[in-house]
């Protein structure tokens, strides 16, 4: 028969080493899919630059702007800079968009707010059910919003 002391040192080292072994180890093909609402540069240039660094991690990054946020892909739109990266969202997301990121512009709320496929900057691309779809239900991916 086991001591007690035994029996609670094993007990003590199977709840401490138990968490460590559980712990998510970081997939590099795993994709992030950025829902962004936010008409507000500053939560909008936190998604831009938290993208940016996920992408620096080898992930693959799609964005998705609706509601105000698809005012960010106008070109006719004003934007002021966001103060940590000294960029415009729309400098930011372009910058993006050069590195591989996918920017998806809601169809439906880019037309609410006056927003035609002419206006987008470069790089953007207006939505479709199925476009959207190849992302949002992608297993590789997972979803964040701002």
């Amino acid at each position: 028969m086991r001591s007690k002391k035994a029996l609670f040192m094993s007990i003590f080292l199977a709840v401490i080493l138990f968490p460590l072994q559980s712990q998510a180890v970081e997939d590099k093909s795993m994709g992030l899919y950025i829902n962004l609402t936010e008409i507000d540069k500053g939560p909008a240039g936190h998604a831009m630059h938290f993208a940016g660094k996920m992408m620096k991690r080898g992930h693959p990054v799609t964005l998705f702007l609706n509601k105000g946020a698809v005012l960010f892909a106008s070109k006719s739109a004003p934007h002021g800079k966001f103060p940590m990266a000294g960029k415009t969202v729309p400098e930011m997301m372009q910058g993006l968009i050069k590195n591989g990121a996918v920017v998806i512009v809601c169809k439906m709320c880019a037309k609410m707010h006056g927003i035609e496929a002419s206006d987008l900057i470069d790089g953007t691309k207006l939505g479709n059910p199925d476009l959207v779809s190849e992302f949002l239900f992608d297993p590789k991916y997972k979803a964040i919003s701002w």
